[in-house]
């Protein structure tokens, strides 16, 4: 029996079965448990059609009714409940013609990897049709039936092996690994946004250094910008895509937040820079990328070998000491200027100079210090 799975779980499970419907845990989650993981998603297949499952749950979610699949809220968040089927004719190496049925075996035989064709039912046990737990114990990604067939149907199962693999450290199964490298160029169909949720899964694997040389012809063609990642157990995305790449063109092979990238993108342009042992050129470099991103910027540094301790301890005592380098910490305000008869652009212009002055320790970051320096401007 697999333990860990929560009561709200096994309450649509149990309601399931109460309206006749003999419905099982499936795919990631039974694969995740089996592995002693918490599944992220929870999924269930049933017999029960898309019309019984409305009757079953009237306040469910329509998640995909073509496909068989509703959606129920619980405390671990939505469910997937699908209705068995069977996928016949893909359209564009993606969506299939779908016919449900009411055999368990049909359902699982359409799965893409034998680890993810696992079914489970707490009093029923695990129904393993095609040696999943077996690979799971190998730790082997191999294609339920012909791997051929499996990915001319469904292209996006390459990069799903591409990220299995970094993500658990799983080896190909040789027809497996030479089916998806024959059928790689079926990508070139398969619609961006997809491609992309997938490689940003597949970056943020832990095994994906160790898998680079084996999927590298995959690789190049969804994502060149890639060469020779190194080891690395980086969380932060923002610098972790600035630690794998060196260009804006690889960011935009993602769909990321906007503050993700451009927080990527600052680190990218600063990352060759080299990083001075000077009060005056960090607070310079503070002024321009700010604090947050200065801090990545030195743990960016690090990771690629710098030691960075000397202007860690320079940072922290420019923080201590308060120390300005930057407009909002100025002692005067363009307010300030405008009373003194600046407008304009001239204020920002007026602004930035006093900041530098200040950086540069030609005056004192003081009201009195800044307005007589100021006047020095309204005559110019």
């Amino acid at each position: 029996m697999i333990g860990g799975i929560p009561q709200g779980i096994l309450e649509l499970l149990e309601i399931l079965e109460s309206h006749g419907h003999f419905s099982y845990l499936v795919g990631g989650c039974v694969r995740d448990l089996l592995m002693d993981q918490t599944p992220k998603d929870w999924d269930i297949c049933t017999p029960a059609t898309p019309e019984e499952l409305k009757e079953i749950f009237p306040s469910c979610i329509a998640m995909g009714e073509k496909y068989g699949t509703i959606g129920v809220k619980t405390q671990e968040g939505i469910v997937e409940i699908t209705t068995f089927r069977e996928e016949f004719e893909y359209q564009n190496f993606r969506h299939p013609r779908v016919v449900f049925v009411k055999e368990l075996n049909k359902d699982l035989k359409r799965r893409d990897f034998t680890i993810n064709a696992i079914a489970y039912h707490p009093q029923r046990g695990i129904v393993d049709d095609f040696n999943g737990v077996c690979d799971l114990k190998k730790k082997v990604l191999r294609c339920v039936g012909d791997a051929s067939t499996r990915f001319q149907e469904d292209a996006l199962r390459i990069l799903r092996l591409v990220r299995f693999s970094c993500r658990f450290g799983f080896a190909p199964e040789q027809e497996t690994l030479q089916e998806a490298l024959r059928y790689k160029h079926l990508l070139q169909q398969i619609a961006f946004e997809r491609i992309a949720q997938e490689l940003l899964l597949i970056i943020q694997g832990r095994y994906l250094h160790q898998f680079f040389k084996v999927y590298r012809e995959i690789f190049a063609l969804v994502l060149p910008e890639l060469s020779h990642p190194k080891q690395n157990r980086i969380e932060n995305l923002s610098l972790l895509l600035a630690y794998l790449f060196d260009t804006q063109k690889a960011l935009d092979r993602f769909v990321i937040k906007k503050e993700i990238k451009t927080r990527a993108q600052i680190l990218i342009d600063y990352k060759a820079i080299k990083l001075e042992e000077d009060m005056i050129a960090i607070k310079m470099l503070l002024r321009t990328i700010g604090y947050d991103c200065f801090m990545a910027l030195l743990e960016l540094k690090k990771l690629m070998g710098m030691n960075t301790k000397r202007i860690y301890q320079m940072l922290q005592a420019i923080m201590i000491g308060d120390e300005c380098f930057c407009l909002k910490d100025l002692q005067i305000k363009g307010e300030d200027l405008k009373k003194m008869g600046f407008g304009g652009k001239k204020i920002g212009e007026v602004l930035e100079s006093l900041l530098d002055d200040v950086i540069y320790g030609r005056v004192c970051n003081t009201y009195e210090a800044l307005h007589k320096r100021a006047l020095y401007f309204s005559r110019m």
